[in-house]
């Protein structure tokens, strides 16, 4: 039993600090190699650090450029959008002063007949007339 859990607390602690074991794996094999080996091992780890430092850079320029884009567009479509409802506003404004122009006229020319008026504000309005039956 004792042997059992020795070996479970053993490999939790080589899946958690592998990388202890094989640190001193390699430098035992450095001392047993030579000064040249050990220089080869550390210029390894130095470079693959460069490597990495390297990577986490360019990681963070394409970041930020894909950010700068991203509120580069935002902002034109706000614009955009501003300037559609200033359109829309013009439009709307126009529209109605043309409406109320039409109108007027229109009662002008039916003062004596008000069906003929009604009609005529009602199709002008989008509405509908309803005539009565007399």
């Amino acid at each position: 039993m004792f042997t059992k859990v020795f070996w479970k607390k053993v490999w939790t602690w080589l899946k958690h600090y592998w990388y202890w074991p094989v640190i001193i794996v390699l430098l035992i094999f450095s001392i047993g190699a030579g000064a040249s080996s050990r220089k080869k091992i550390f210029g390894l780890l130095d470079k693959q650090k460069e490597n990495y430092e390297k990577e986490i850079q360019i990681i963070k320029e394409t970041t930020e450029e894909s950010d700068k884009k991203k509120t580069e567009i935002f902002t034109e479509h706000i614009k955009e959008i501003e300037k559609i409802e200033e359109e829309h506003d013009v439009k709307v404004e126009e529209l109605e002063e043309e409406k109320q122009k039409e109108l007027v006229a229109t009662i002008e020319e039916n003062k004596d007949s008000p069906d003929k008026l009604a009609e005529e504000i009602a199709r002008i309005l989008s509405a509908e007339f309803l005539k009565k039956n007399r």
